[in-house]
């Protein structure tokens, strides 16, 4: 049997078809990776708000790192690249891409130096040292030195304090090194220039900024100290110490007396009113006094339409302040929060401070005082501006004394430049053994900028509120 092939045609195989260009760009392409990043950070921000809302109104045990599983990838370089490269392709979008980046930087950051900051925590609430063989707790220096009647014994408590600080100096040093480590790991710079960019800073303008503010509060603060010093201490301010700080703004209990616990709440409320901010939607304010609350006060915003405040009125002077400096904070966070993509809750915090130091500037307001009950409104102005003028003065020489001590040559230079530079500040003189404190009182990230800044802004913009109700 023959058996005969027949030859069938090959079918012809078309090539694949050519890409067709849809005109997007990287650019374009982009996009929803950022987008995707921004929902993803949103997410846990919500989460985070929601836990530590929790933890400070109840007591609640508190666990953020857990609260970060499954989000890992998201604080890593390339998360990070993703973004750098978004912000050269989409320069509008600069100001999201930034928030975003500074987000995640940050959080990164703050878990990369965990365990160096643990060991800074614990010993800040563990250490001791002694005085004529009396055992005093380093977390209670300044309420120790404030109660202390004799500047002999003052001036003897605060260095003895030195033995500590040194020990903190040693373990804040180790920590900065963790974090220009982990800084690096991100690609990104050093602490000291990373926070300058995320804060919107300039260096050498931010210097020349806080010598100014030295300069031009100079007189106003000799007279204010010698002032300060009479009323209690009774020292020619040439013999103050650092250690005498506490007790000279200590706020007298006249003063005090005039914030009863009572009045706290009841001002804030009117305050509110004033601004026809009082009960409406996106802002929550918690003013319950129970017995788990965290006593100190707290902003939250899980959502765009969802800002918490939470305090707990303990009564006095300091507590109607930080009262009202979290309220400022809370209305500037509502008004940015609203923005697309919840921009103010990612947003540099200068904004914020600004806006809750006008608010806490609202205790040198004569009229707010009268219109709130305050009887004695001139002791009131004087001791809160003697408070202000000091913490401005601090915060000039504190970031004075951090460039200095980045340009220093060494160790010994660096706490020179402390010694010198917060000698100026203080208008008091600094033992050289003191230079040990300069990182235990400075930090690599510029929040003593940020506080400058803040306070510059609001002396030069100060919040004027409509005559609120008389106080209830």
């Amino acid at each position: 049997m023959t058996f005969c092939a027949c030859v069938k045609e090959v079918p012809v195989v078309s090539k694949a078809p050519e890409p067709v260009d849809a005109g997007l760009s990287e650019a374009d392409l982009i996009l929803p990776k950022v987008d995707a990043i921004e929902r993803e950070v949103i997410d846990v921000l919500r989460v985070n708000d929601e836990a530590l809302w929790k933890s400070w109104t109840t007591g609640a045990p508190l666990d953020l790192p857990a609260n970060a599983k499954g989000h890992e990838a998201l604080l890593g370089k390339n998360t990070l690249d993703v973004l750098r490269r978004a912000r050269e392709l989409r320069p509008k979008d600069t100001e999201r891409i930034d928030a975003l980046s500074r987000w995640i930087t940050g959080e990164a950051l703050v878990r990369g130096v965990a365990t160096e900051t643990e060991a800074i925590t614990s010993l800040e609430a563990s250490a001791t040292f002694l005085v004529d063989g009396k055992e005093f707790a380093w977390r209670d220096l300044g309420k120790t030195l404030l109660s202390e009647r004799s500047a002999v014994k003052r001036r003897s408590i605060w260095v003895a304090s030195h033995e500590v600080a040194l020990k903190l100096d040693a373990l804040i040093a180790r920590r900065d090194q963790k974090a220009t480590e982990v800084l690096a790991s991100l690609g990104e710079p050093g602490p000291l220039e990373y926070a300058a960019r995320s804060r919107g800073f300039e260096l050498a303008q931010l210097e020349k900024r806080a010598e100014d503010a030295l300069a031009a509060s100079d007189e106003e603060w000799k007279a204010t100290l010698q002032a300060l010093s009479d009323l209690d201490v009774k020292l020619p301010a040439v013999q103050l110490t650092r250690g005498d700080f506490p007790r000279l703004l200590k706020v007298p209990a006249a003063i005090d007396a005039e914030f009863p616990k009572a009045k706290v709440a009841t001002r804030l409320i009117q305050t509110l009113g004033a601004l026809g901010e009082y009960g409406k939607p996106g802002l929550t304010l918690d003013l319950a006094e129970a017995a788990k609350k965290n006593p100190l006060p707290l902003t939250v915003a899980p959502a765009s339409n969802d800002v918490r405040v939470s305090i707990r009125p303990l009564g006095g002077l300091r507590d109607q302040q930080l009262a009202l400096a979290e309220v400022g904070a809370a209305l500037q966070l509502k008004k940015m929060a609203a923005e697309p993509v919840f921009r103010g809750r990612l947003a540099s915090p200068l904004a914020a401070q600004t806006e809750s130091e006008r608010f806490a500037a609202l205790l040198t307001d004569g009229s707010w005082l009268s219109a709130n009950e305050v009887k004695d409104t001139a002791a009131v102005i004087k001791s809160v501006k003697a408070q202000r003028l000091f913490m401005l003065r601090r915060a000039a020489g504190l970031v004075l004394a951090r460039l200095a001590a980045s340009r220093a040559a060494d160790e010994a230079a660096a706490r020179s430049a402390f010694v010198t530079v917060m000698t100026l500040a203080m208008g008091v003189t600094l033992s050289a053994e003191e230079g040990a404190r300069w990182r235990v009182e400075t930090d690599d990230f510029l929040r003593s900028a940020t506080l400058l800044e803040a306070m510059l802004a609001a002396q030069a913009s100060p919040l004027t509120l409509p005559a609120p109700a008389s106080a209830q």
